[in-house]
């Protein structure tokens, strides 16, 4: 009984490890299409709505190392565990 238990431990892990990585790639990419935008010549665009969109850029990739460190964090569980 014990060791189904732990392999469902080791399979929750895993999973958590996977969907915080993704997470991370997608809140890059998002953050990396956000700012091609402001690289792009636009007439409406002013200096002010520049500086926002730089800063919840900034902000996105703040919450995607978030994810990267939490994903690497499960990583380092999850070897531990399988260790153990």
């Amino acid at each position: 009984m014990r060791g189904r238990c732990d392999n469902l431990n080791l399979k929750k892990l895993q999973a958590k490890v996977n969907d915080y990585k993704t997470f991370g790639a997608i809140t890059t990419a998002l953050a990396t299409f956000f700012y091609i935008g402001t690289l792009l010549p636009k007439d409406g665009l002013t200096q002010n709505k520049i500086l926002t969109v730089e800063s919840i850029v900034f902000g996105m990739l703040i919450v995607s190392l978030g994810f990267f460190l939490t994903s690497n964090y499960f990583k380092h569980k999850l070897q531990n565990e399988e260790q153990a």
